[in-house]
């Protein structure tokens, strides 16, 4: 970070914008359907009788498409890069170190293929995906990167907050997964 002084205001500004958006979408979707929106918007606009979200639905469906394949991308390459790492020691020429880390992607983008085969409910899984990730991205990693970058200078009760915040982060990503998990079968 060029400069880690204004971290700070750089998570605030971060944590306003995502509220912002969210809020934003929560309260569009009581204002369109009321009480009777679902949990994922885009079921409430598939089954609106009212509105004519055929185009909506489209829009979605390809921002959802964009959202996946941009998650998929930022979470498998330090897991391939792990992996790479893991087998370089292993692989004396060049060639073959080349081939090795093509196999690694193939494998990894296979395995992901699998999941979204074997597991018949996208929504089951764009919940699942969603639910770590946001968890993951606005209340673990904050806190983590704030721990790291100035851990020695910061006061005890600023340190036990950003430890409260990754536990209470990793035990609702925990406990979200089973409820969505068990909420499917």
């Amino acid at each position: 970070m060029e400069s880690p002084q204004r971290f700070e205001q750089m998570i605030s500004y971060s944590f306003v914008l995502v509220l912002t958006c969210c809020a934003t979408v929560a309260a569009s979707g009581y204002y369109m359907f009321g009480s009777t929106v679902s949990d994922q918007i885009t079921i409430s606009l598939h089954d609106a009788p009212q509105i004519d979200a055929g185009e909506a639905m489209k829009l979605l469906t390809w921002l959802m498409i964009v959202t996946v394949f941009s998650k998929f991308s930022l979470y498998m390459f330090p897991l391939a890069l792990g992996i790479e790492e893991i087998v370089a020691p292993f692989v004396k020429t060049e060639r073959v170190m080349e081939m090795t880390y093509t196999l690694i992607k193939f494998a990894l983008i296979v395995s992901a293929l699998c999941v979204a085969v074997f597991i018949p409910s996208f929504a089951f899984l764009c919940t699942l995906v969603g639910l770590i990730c946001t968890v993951i991205v606005s209340v673990i990693f904050p806190a983590a990167a704030h721990l790291k970058l100035f851990g020695p200078h910061l006061p005890v009760w600023e340190k036990c907050i950003d430890w409260l915040l990754i536990v209470v982060g990793a035990v609702f990503a925990v406990v979200g997964t089973i409820a969505t998990v068990r909420a499917e079968e």
